[in-house]
């Protein structure tokens, strides 16, 4: 990613939820720092933003990721801190300052999304950026196809820039990068977050227990990657609750232990599955059962069909389409259930 990043070149970066995409972006940023190549890292989190101008105030208020100093970032909004009201908030714990646009009813937004774009510019000039938008999709739920045409004029001009698109909701971003209707068709080179292999976490878990004196087995770590399919949060979350086990309670590493702590986990996880479940139409539930069943393939035989009392197969593509949109389930070859726990959870709660 550094050779993209040094060479402007934009990154369209998905994975499920919760595989570490943001800790890539910043480690990145810290490789670029460490390595010290002549480059400035912005992050923008669109995380929970609604419409454009939140768009927009997330971006003036990243620049303070290129100033922390007020009066140089006075000096570098230039004109358009003449133009606009735009009100600091000071980090007392940093002293960076963090500013954002008071919106001008009477003013359009373009005019607020040429000023951010113009001023990422500028600094592009004086030195290469590399700014990541996390939770780009988010874009796509504003409303206003005009906005992302808009947007991609810019970003096109950026001649100095390297762009990072990243999110978790790879239909939305595949759809907004690979449909030549949309703004962003081709605008950045796919980079898919795969799993991360199992013989890269066994080094890393037996590091972590070794602090506490414990030499923690290749066996049990493999067992224990293998239960959770690679799943970087998931596989921290068991690591911690094995650890506190081991160190807290002084008990021993075991297959009973280890059965207990996975069903305790899916079991904090009963509440938000009970309202997930409920939400589905009887299809959807259906098509959920499924995919379990025949491990996501195969979905559209007879035999698949009978055996959750489906009609035709058009009632399994409305379901899995569905599903698709509501990221419950990814499509990579056959179909998978993106949570890993869920997925335990259905085969316990279905009695699969």
């Amino acid at each position: 990613m550094i050779n993209f990043a040094t060479g402007s070149q934009n990154i369209l970066m998905y994975s499920h939820r919760r595989y570490g995409k943001t800790s890539l972006i910043h480690q990145l940023y810290r490789e670029i720092k460490a390595e010290n190549l002549p480059l400035t890292c912005i992050y923008v989190g669109l995380y929970g933003t609604l419409h454009e101008r939140d768009f927009i105030s997330r971006c003036f208020q990243a620049l303070s990721q290129v100033e922390t100093n007020f009066e140089r970032l006075m000096k570098g909004v230039g004109k358009t801190f003449r133009q606009l009201r735009l009100k600091a908030d000071f980090d007392p714990n940093t002293g960076a300052v963090s500013l954002t646009p008071s919106f001008d009813q009477r003013t359009d937004t373009d005019f607020y999304l040429d000023e951010i774009m113009s001023i990422f510019e500028k600094y592009s000039l004086r030195k290469r950026i590399v700014v990541a938008f996390d939770e780009f999709q988010e874009v796509g739920n504003y409303g206003l196809p005009n906005f992302e045409a808009k947007l991609r004029s810019h970003i096109e001009r950026h001649q100095r820039i390297c762009y990072i698109f990243s999110g978790s909701q790879r239909h939305m971003l595949s759809e907004m990068f690979n449909r030549k209707s949309r703004a962003f068709y081709k605008l950045a080179d796919s980079f898919p977050i795969g799993k991360i292999r199992t013989e890269h976490y066994v080094p890393w878990a037996r590091n972590l227990f070794s602090r506490s004196g414990i030499d923690i087995g290749l066996e049990c770590i493999t067992d224990i990657v293998s239960r959770f399919d690679n799943h970087p949060m998931y596989i921290q979350q068991f690591l911690f609750h094995l650890w506190n086990n081991l160190v807290m309670h002084k008990k021993s590493v075991s297959t009973e232990l280890i059965n207990t702590i996975e069903k305790d986990i899916i079991e904090k996880h009963q509440a938000e599955y009970e309202t997930l479940w409920v939400n589905l139409t009887q299809n959807q539930k259906k098509i959920l059962k499924l995919v379990v069943l025949n491990d996501g393939k195969n979905l559209f035989s007879s035999q698949a069909l009978i055996e959750v009392e489906l009609k035709t197969a058009s009632s399994v593509t409305k379901g899995l389409e569905a599903l698709l949109k509501k990221e419950i389930i990814s499509k990579n070859g056959g179909y998978t259930i993106q949570d890993v726990i869920f997925k335990k959870w259905l085969i316990k709660n279905l009695h699969l």
